[in-house]
């Protein structure tokens, strides 16, 4: 796919939907048992790569670092939720682990281009 538009050129943006994915794969896993938590990983997800987008479509620098913000928070609340699925035996460690590096990598790229 060719990148045409501004959010689709960015790094963050593409890992975000490499999170997306991932986080699919996880849902489908717990959903029958806690339809709650899967429901809210994703909607945290989305949330992600949807703020990434939003920001991009904004004229001013304090109007995207808000979205740039959302965005950043929701990975934070994506990662706790993954946490908190270990933590109440829905999943293992292992089956998190890539969407935990994913999040990390999203969460440095926010903060760097917070912090221009």
């Amino acid at each position: 796919m060719a990148a045409g538009l501004d959010h689709e050129r960015l790094d963050v943006y593409r890992v975000s939907r490499e999170l997306s994915r991932e986080v699919a794969r996880i849902a489908r896993q717990v959903r029958r048992k806690r339809p709650d938590l899967a429901g809210q990983l994703q909607r945290a997800t989305s949330s992600v790569a949807l703020n990434i987008a939003e920001a991009c479509g904004e004229p001013t620098f304090r109007r995207r670092a808000y979205f740039l913000r959302v965005a950043r928070a929701s990975a934070t609340e994506a990662a706790s939720a993954l946490d908190h699925m270990v933590d109440i035996g829905l999943l293992d460690e292992v089956d998190i682990r890539t969407s935990k590096a994913l999040i990390v990598r999203i969460v440095s790229m926010l903060v760097r281009m917070l912090g221009r």
